[in-house]
């Protein structure tokens, strides 16, 4: 269960203790009183500073984005990588039929086969993209507003929308040859696949030995993600179908998730800092990443009896990575800022005094005991405001 660290307010007392005299008697004589004995008390300067208080979260390192992997290619699974290697651009994720399934970076899933010449679209530029960075030369690309006929495929409907948004209607005269063929214009968003593009999947489907290397690009040869990722346990055992979940994987970089309430998601943004208690009892500092939109819902929302309520996830990148290296996962504390007093007079909380009449009150050093607004109280400071207090007044306090 989480736990939440609050604030203890501990109001301090001060005793004094008052002097006293010693007289000494020889015989016949009178001996001079002794001095009073001085009196040793703790005093503190009233500063001027922020103040800020905070709460603690119970969070957990681990890697970002954690989520399972399902399959997109039919088949029996054959081979999958080991848990805790990375997977990149052009690397195989898994086999189904022992068939490859190559890892591709970009934002639009492959939803086609991509068989004919002259076939335009988002997944062709995915595509064509890949091959490019992965060193294959694809040849040029018509630019942008050019009308490109498309040979072979269905005529779209005048409601159907390409990449741009746009409505993506045919001409009103048809495509010379080919029966369903129409024309269309390439948008920034689109590829062509184009003869030489066709070339160079032959030769990267030749290389990674896809077998026939026929040019096609077959729906499930290919599982585009936004960048490379870290393979986690495995949830499917070879010789089960390819089309389930079948790994966790995730972002290679290590952060720290927090659960809180979801009452007090306004009060965290984006960039605001932290800190961190590590399982060592060293802190480090943290940067908030995000903070979900999505809430998980509590006891009264049909959720898990155990939890405390609606929560919100936060996200936190530690801000030096070293820290955190040697951790694969385990529990930290993560201290958040609440509401910041700015420019304020403070006091150690052992300065305060309860007043018999109520209220809280300061002894100044060598004066008069002096009645004063209690503000906020963090990190054993209490602000203050009163008569004569100001910046640089000392007053008693508890050594």
């Amino acid at each position: 269960m989480r736990t939440r660290t609050l604030i203890t307010i501990i109001t301090g007392a001060l005793a004094l203790g008052g002097a006293g005299f010693a007289v000494h008697v020889s015989a016949g004589q009178d001996s001079p009183a002794a001095q009073p004995a001085a009196s040793r008390v703790a005093t503190a300067e009233v500063v001027r500073t922020d103040l800020s208080d905070y709460w603690s979260e119970s969070g957990t390192v681990g890697y970002r984005k954690q989520r399972a992997l399902r399959g997109v290619a039919p088949g029996v699974l054959t081979w999958l990588p080991q848990p805790g290697s990375t997977v990149a651009r052009g690397d195989v994720l898994y086999r189904a039929g022992d068939r490859p399934v190559t890892l591709f970076y970009g934002s639009s899933p492959m939803f086609r086969d991509i068989d004919t010449v002259g076939m335009v679209g988002r997944d062709v530029r995915v595509l064509a993209d890949n091959l490019r960075a992965l060193g294959y030369r694809i040849g040029s690309q018509p630019a942008p507003g050019t009308r490109v006929t498309v040979q072979g495929g269905p005529t779209p409907a005048a409601n159907d929308k390409g990449a741009n948004g746009e409505a993506n209607k045919p001409d009103s005269t048809p495509a010379a040859s080919g029966t369903g063929s129409y024309q269309t214009v390439v948008t920034s968003k689109d590829a062509v696949f184009t003869r030489t593009l066709k070339d160079a999947v032959r030769r990267w489907q030749a290389a990674k030995e896809i077998r026939p290397a026929t040019g096609t690009v077959t729906l499930g040869d290919i599982l585009v993600l936004p960048g490379a990722v870290r393979v986690g346990a495995a949830s499917a055992h070879l010789g089960d179908d390819a089309t389930g979940n079948l790994m966790a994987i995730s972002d290679q970089t290590k952060a720290v998730s927090v659960e809180i309430d979801a009452s007090r998601a306004d009060d965290i943004r984006a960039g605001q800092k932290v800190q961190i208690t590590l399982p060592d009892s060293s802190h480090t500092n943290g940067t908030v990443n995000s903070v979900s939109s999505n809430i998980q819902a509590g006891p009264s929302d049909g959720g898990d009896p155990g939890s405390e309520g609606p929560k919100v996830q936060v996200v936190i990148a530690v801000d030096k990575a070293s820290a955190i290296q040697n951790i694969s996962s385990a529990a930290v504390e993560v201290r958040f800022t609440g509401t910041t007093e700015h420019d304020v007079l403070a006091v150690p909380v052992g300065a305060l005094l309860a007043l018999s009449g109520g209220g809280y009150g300061v002894q100044i050093s060598d004066g008069a005991l002096i009645a004063v607004k209690v503000g906020m109280f963090a990190d054993g400071m209490v602000q203050i405001a009163g008569t004569g207090i100001t910046a640089g007044t000392r007053v008693v306090t508890t050594s």
